[in-house]
């Protein structure tokens, strides 16, 4: 959170009024779901209605089978809060995979259940749990992709939207927008790497990646 303060990317959540300063969302609580192939049909439904990447499908056809996705559980919302109102700036659209039950009360229609071990908590770095969180990314994003053919553009939610990522002349919108490649990675380093760096490949920082379900 500091180095958010810092980045002066904190704050743009109010949680004395729930909302995004200046602007405001409403959200509707979801129903349980209660076996897979109602999960599977939830998933497929949110997958439907966010796939796109901004909330204006029409004006950016050459994102329409890519899903926007991140990740929370209760205990990290005013971090995704904060992650959805930079978000929302920019005017994008994503789904949220819900890691315990609050979390999934609390996100309407964006939330999927997680597949495989529910977390609460804060989960500090070297915490066993982040085992399991990053297990849980991958069995929903596998899913996603075997429902519903898409692309997935996965980011923590203490990855914050500065600026549009997807935009015209912004790298990360560039690579996907080629669909020259199937999987894009950003590597776990301490600093930028020297322009001369190779990447070793092997497979990158679980928190922001980018994989192609559509093309076969």
């Amino acid at each position: 959170i500091k180095k958010l303060e810092k980045m002066q990317l904190w704050g743009i959540w109010d949680a004395n009024t729930g909302k995004c300063t200046p602007s405001s969302s409403t959200q509707q609580e979801p129903q349980a779901t209660r076996d897979n192939s109602e999960e599977d049909k939830r998933i497929q439904g949110v997958v439907q209605k966010r796939v796109g990447v901004y909330a204006d499908k029409a004006a950016h056809p050459e994102f329409g089978k890519v899903l926007l996705l991140t990740s929370a559980n209760a205990a990290y919302f005013p971090v995704y809060r904060t992650w959805e109102c930079w978000a929302s700036r920019h005017g994008l659209d994503w789904a949220v995979i819900a890691n315990d039950d609050e979390a999934y009360r609390q996100l309407a229609d964006r939330g999927i259940a997680v597949i495989g071990e529910k977390v609460s908590g804060m989960v500090g770095w070297g915490s066993a749990k982040l085992d399991h969180l990053g297990r849980n990314k991958y069995a929903v994003v596998l899913s996603i992709m075997r429902l519903s053919g898409v692309d997935v553009m996965f980011s923590d939610a203490d990855n914050m939207f500065h600026r549009d990522p997807f935009a015209q002349g912004v790298s990360l919108g560039d690579l996907i927008r080629s669909q020259k490649y199937d999987y894009v990675y950003q590597e776990e380093l301490q600093k930028r790497p020297d322009p001369s760096h190779v990447a070793p490949g092997d497979g990158g920082n679980t928190g922001f990646w980018y994989a192609a379900g559509s093309r076969k």
